[in-house]
């Protein structure tokens, strides 16, 4: 059916059906009541509408990509969601690839959502220079990176404040425990480098100059590297620590299996991660972590895609979300 004939049936206007359609009866202020009767009309006579003609018409496909490392990280997984919210009550589909962390895989995944003709694309790069060329025949595709701030995008990025999150985290692991070591996956990755800043700043407040000794990093994020760099920490230093941080929660894991391989943790140990997981809340050792906030890292994200597909041109701009410290038995 098109259009006019839903219009018809429903007595409606064509106006309003196609703002309902469009996902966009809450922009323009369609009622409730209204919205309601024609989406149930269009789910009661089992109408799919085809935007193909729409999109070709427009330029503009309704869709918008997404570029991930890796879709198993819980902070991306969270932060696809809340996108996903924000596209579907917008009337846009997002479409997810991952890039695993490969330079050649991002470029690839960037190329083929360009393909698709996706009118906006969140990036959160695996390199320093993140290649977005303009698909020909169309409008220029809205830019915007995501969790990874290397210098020089001319595009909206949106961070946590990773900087800041770091030094008050392991502030509280060395005013409780006066000890603490750093286990960094991925040190070359701007998040990274900036809580690494943060810890190095907190040994600095508490007299501690042997910051950089207390670092062990890889290059790798996964749960094996956490569990080298625990190996490796305890050849070192002759034993485990009294409290540890992790860049992510996968190096926290294997840093666990590590450090509890013996005879499991010791119950003073304290520990700190940065991202949140609920399990973390069963740990029977203390736990403090810098939780993330996706929803309000996908708004500010959504925000300024929402700009550049309006016709106003891509600010280079660094908008950082604060972070909460978390500690087991707090309320999410």
């Amino acid at each position: 059916m098109t259009l006019d004939e839903v219009a018809a049936a429903t007595g409606f206007s064509r106006t309003t059906v196609r703002f309902v359609v469009n996902g966009q009866a809450e922009r323009f202020r369609i009622k409730p009541q209204t919205r309601e009767q024609i989406e149930l009309f269009i789910r009661e006579h089992g109408i799919v509408i085809d935007r193909t003609a729409r999109s070709l018409r427009l330029k503009r496909s309704d869709a918008v990509g997404l570029v991930l490392p890796d879709l198993a990280n819980p902070f991306f997984a969270h932060l696809t969601a809340a996108l996903e919210d924000l596209c579907h009550a917008a009337g846009l589909v997002l479409l997810t690839t991952s890039s695993h962390d490969d330079p050649a895989g991002e470029a690839r995944a960037v190329a083929r959502l360009l393909e698709r003709g996706v009118d906006g694309m969140v990036i959160a790069p695996c390199s320093p220079v993140a290649a977005i060329p303009k698909a020909s025949g169309r409008r220029s595709c809205a830019v915007v990176i995501a969790d990874r701030a290397f210098p020089g995008q001319p595009y909206p990025m949106v961070v946590t404040d990773n900087e800041a999150a770091g030094r008050r985290l392991t502030e509280i692991l060395l005013t409780e425990r006066g000890d603490a070591v750093f286990l960094a996956a991925s040190r070359w990755l701007p998040s990274v480098e900036e809580r690494i800043r943060g810890f190095l700043a907190a040994c600095a407040d508490h007299g501690l100059d042997d910051g950089e000794a207390r670092i062990f990093s890889s290059d790798s994020d996964d749960v094996a590297a956490g569990q080298r760099l625990m190996t490796e920490v305890m050849a070192s230093r002759g034993g485990l620590p009294k409290a540890f941080v992790c860049s992510s929660l996968l190096v926290f894991e294997g840093a666990l299996e590590a450090a509890g391989a013996r005879d499991g943790l010791p119950p003073g140990m304290l520990l700190g991660t940065f991202d949140h997981h609920p399990l973390l809340d069963f740990l029977p050792n203390r736990i403090v972590s810098a939780r993330q906030d996706e929803k309000a890292i996908a708004e500010a994200i959504f925000q300024c895609l929402a700009d550049q597909m309006e016709g106003k041109p891509p600010r280079a701009e660094r908008l950082v979300i604060d972070s909460r410290i978390w500690r087991n038995g707090d309320r999410p």
